[in-house]
């Protein structure tokens, strides 16, 4: 990556910056664009990991406002000079206020962030366990509040009717579904990830629904109510699905775009069923009191979702592969930042023993010895052709060739045995490698796993 002149040495940093041919690409650097070198000195311990910092990652304008960026909006770590009425070595969060946006965000290991953006850590998290929670976490409390104070008095209080999440396999989809369901709700977890429903019910969710069950009559603007409220991390055409199907007086979250920006409704849920629907806007609106505020409510909802949420570690390292999996809707729970760690990987070679059974090819392989619960596991093709894959049953986005490299964290799907089938039309003639074992044919690609271990720097 290039180094900007005349910025301040901030240490290493994932930057995002565009060509000369219009392209936008991410790497490690040793330099980041700073905006005020004499403004607050935080070293960067943990860092979420959003969706808006994946869009960011891609050059999206209506994220990265300014481009060479380094993303990320929420940050933990140790202040080194004293600011916002703390002093050095003030354990800190620091959140939004355009952090990852319009200045150099958290994927770094020092920050300099405004001082309105910077409020105490409570004592009871570490930096990884509040990056855990993070932009996501403040997020679903603001809309727990708002949803509390739109819902008219009397109407589906506490307990009455049930409460729909939308995309709940995601970060904030999952904290959504555990705040819910702790408030006394039934809650209705909505997501197309099937390995996701154990997880989902373990936070708290009474069902889990496919959001195909979710479509009505297209060409009725009402459909028979059933929610008393929800929260939606998805937008589109789900949203307007949603609202159709709410019940009088009910309210309506909307937090999230990964389905899309455009709204096809009408306004009879509005007109005629007095439906509410309220957005959320946790970087910009917030007062640095009342993040203050919320972050021991947040602190206060962590045992509960401590042993449930599935929250990935990630080295700046990762930071590119990660961003590309959440764009794609192929990477559920949380994931966590270490900007000062580093990822040191071991290659499992899947080439040989394959078999062929008439429709499929099929590999069988133990799940890799000494994992540890800040490792991570992907299934690798270099070279990828076209083929549809599947891990012990579970479809993995398809192969194809327009990558050089296909990846695909599959940490949460591996077991003690494990069996991964790919198909394709007219399957090639199977080669005999020098071992007499059945080896991949080459359009396939070359397949294996990668293991990532993340290693804190001294």
């Amino acid at each position: 990556m290039s180094h900007q002149p005349g910025a301040a040495n901030d240490g290493r940093c994932w930057l995002v910056e565009r060509r000369a041919d219009g392209s936008v690409v991410g790497g490690i650097s040793a330099r980041a664009p700073s905006p005020d070198a004499a403004g607050p000195l935080v070293r960067v311990e943990a860092a979420g990991f959003n969706y808006k910092d994946a869009l960011a990652c891609s050059g999206h304008p209506g994220v990265a406002k300014t481009l060479p960026l380094v993303p990320g909006i929420d940050a933990a770590g140790t202040l080194l000079q004293a600011a916002a009425g703390l002093p050095a070595g003030a354990e800190v969060v620091v959140t939004g206020n355009g952090l990852g946006e319009t200045m150099p965000g958290a994927f770094a290991t020092l920050l300099r962030p405004p001082v309105e953006a910077i409020v105490p850590r409570p004592p009871t998290l570490s930096a990884r366990e509040a990056m855990a929670l993070g932009t996501a976490g403040l997020t679903v409390l603001l809309t727990l509040d708002r949803l509390a104070e739109a819902t008219p008095r009397g109407h589906h209080a506490t307990g009455a009717g049930e409460w729909l999440v939308t995309g709940a396999s995601g970060g904030v989809g999952m904290l959504a579904v555990a705040a819910l369901a702790g408030s006394g709700r039934t809650v209705v977890a909505c997501s197309r990830k099937p390995t996701a429903e154990h997880v989902l019910r373990a936070l708290g969710a009474a069902s889990v629904v496919h959001p195909d069950s979710l479509r009505g009559d297209p060409g009725k603007p009402l459909v028979r109510g059933r929610w008393a409220g929800a929260i939606d991390t998805v937008g589109g055409p789900l949203l307007a699905d949603v609202l159709r199907a709410v019940l009088p007086g009910g309210v309506v979250a909307a937090i999230g775009m990964a389905g899309g920006v455009d709204l096809p409704t009408t306004v009879y849920p509005f007109i005629l069923r007095g439906v509410t629907l309220c957005g959320i806007d946790a970087a910009t609106l917030p007062t640095q009191a009342e993040r203050a505020a919320l972050w021991p409510r947040l602190a206060a909802l962590w045992p509960g979702v401590r042993d449930v949420l599935p929250v990935v570690t990630l080295a700046l390292d990762d930071v590119g592969d990660w961003a590309e999996a959440l764009l794609r809707g192929d990477a559920p729970g949380k994931a966590v930042v270490l900007p000062a760690a580093r990822a040191e990987r071991h290659t499992i070679n899947l080439a040989a023993a394959w078999e062929w059974d008439g429709a499929v090819w099929r590999r069988q392989f133990g799940r890799p010895t000494g994992l540890t619960p800040s490792d991570s596991v992907r299934l690798v093709f270099t070279a990828p052709g076209a083929a549809t894959v599947a891990l012990n049953g579970t479809p993995l986005p398809a192969l194809c060739g327009d990558s050089p490299r296909w990846s695909h964290d599959v940490t949460a799907l591996l077991r003690h045995r494990n069996e991964l089938t790919l198909a394709h039309d007219g399957p090639p003639q199977a080669e005999i490698t020098t071992a007499g074992r059945v080896g991949l044919p080459e359009p396939f690609g070359h397949p294996a796993l990668e293991i990532i271990s993340r290693v804190i720097d001294p």
